[in-house]
């Protein structure tokens, strides 16, 4: 036997720990409605040619959607605009009961983290340093 064998890395461990994005099977919702679609846009191309929006907006937010966490702070991308928030102005993290995780900042705004799900506290305690507690975690 040879010792540069490794152990399998889980195919769901992403090569950037500190990188959060929508789950990419979201593409797969994409694909299935450009398939519902096609036959009434191909029936009526005139009055329901602006159904072809709609898949192509979903994978725009699927593709534009991730959180990043760093030695800066944690930077947010939605599919509008993209911001840094700096760890002195994060008080912490909440996780409503659907969608994705808040960040909550000093200021007690609530910004949406997406890509970060409850989950993710492990990894995101991780990525973050400890900064953001896993209070699961055994110390």
């Amino acid at each position: 036997m040879s010792s540069s064998i490794r152990p399998p890395v889980p195919e769901s461990t992403p090569r950037d720990r500190a990188l959060f994005r929508v789950n990419p099977m979201s593409y797969l919702a994409v694909g299935i409605l450009v398939l519902a679609i096609l036959w009434p846009v191909a029936a009526y191309p005139v009055a329901l040619g602006w159904l072809v929006l709609v898949p192509l907006g979903f994978g725009w937010w699927v593709a534009r959607t991730w959180t990043r966490v760093d030695d800066e702070g944690v930077q947010l991308s939605s599919w509008r605009r993209r911001r840094t928030v700096p760890w002195a102005q994060v008080k912490g993290v909440m996780f409503p009961k659907a969608g994705f995780a808040r960040l909550v900042t000093t200021t007690t705004a609530s910004l949406p983290m997406g890509g970060v799900s409850f989950h993710d506290l492990p990894r995101l305690s991780a990525a973050s340093r400890g900064r953001i507690r896993d209070p699961y975690a055994a110390d």
